[in-house]
């Protein structure tokens, strides 16, 4: 169940866990040398749009847009200073509600450590009417 009491639903069979590796830039990093908390989410972002483009899921072209509901993140260990460091983005669908979805997602540094774990709620809206639209995730095509 979600916080507001709907039903959630297993993954559909065929929606694949995908990992894709980001590239870090000197900005990212605060006075302490550590990797910004603020960089995650973008992180993240960058996760959830190579799993969709992974799974079949590519909402470039598409009249629908999907909107953050939810996020809760983790912090589990700092990324130091590293201006030309690697992370790898870790993401597999969690669920999903008729009109929502939940990715999970893993910031992982190249020794395959966690330093961040989060979740993400999507829906989709209608880019020009702002109508919320049921979700149906199916996996890429045989």
């Amino acid at each position: 169940m979600t916080s507001d009491g709907t039903a959630v639903t297993a993954a559909p069979p065929g929606l694949v866990e995908h990992t894709v590796e980001v590239g870090l830039r000197p900005n990212d990093f605060d006075w302490a040398g550590h990797l910004n908390n603020s960089v995650f989410p973008q992180l993240l972002e960058s996760g959830r749009w190579e799993w969709g483009l992974a799974n079949g899921v590519d909402l470039r072209d598409s009249t629908l847009v999907a909107v953050v509901l939810q996020l809760r993140l983790d912090y589990l260990k700092a990324v130091d200073w590293d201006p030309v460091g690697r992370l790898r983005i870790r993401t597999s669908l969690a669920g999903q509600t008729p009109y929502s979805f939940t990715l999970a997602q893993d910031v992982l540094l190249a020794d395959g450590t966690v330093a961040a774990r989060g979740q993400v709620r999507l829906g989709l809206v209608d880019r020009e009417t702002k109508a919320i639209h049921r979700v149906d995730l199916r996996g890429p095509a045989s």
